[in-house]
């Protein structure tokens, strides 16, 4: 995902510094949204399954104080590796999307340098 993400900021990065005359820019906008949208969907989706596995983490760390066996301690361990990765995900997720919103607005300048 971060390969995707870095490729199409530099796509859009490389449309922003060309600059060519008579660029389409309602178009770079337009399918710049829609990529953002996709995004979004992807960051919702990962963040239900991180919080899930937090939650699950929590319930059962608070199932090892009640219930103190070798057997919930390995599935806190197991759910503790497979959270770490999952917020590790998602921060990277979360920040090029934040990325690709400032791309949106540089995009947003051409258009209005355009119309003026």
């Amino acid at each position: 995902m971060d390969k995707y993400l870095k490729q199409h900021e530099e796509k859009i990065a490389l449309a922003l510094l060309a600059g060519v005359k008579g660029f389409d820019w309602q178009k770079l906008k337009e399918y710049h949204l829609t990529r953002i949208m996709f995004m979004q969907h992807e960051r919702m989706i990962h963040l239900m399954v991180t919080l899930a596995f937090a939650i699950m983490l929590f319930m059962t760390l608070g199932i090892m104080f009640a219930y103190p066996r070798v057997e919930i301690l390995l599935m806190l361990i197991l759910l503790g590796a497979l959270l770490v990765p999952y917020i590790f995900y998602y921060y990277s997720l979360e920040n090029g999307v934040q990325r690709w919103y400032k791309l949106a607005d540089e995009i947003d300048l051409k258009l209005r340098k355009k119309k003026s």
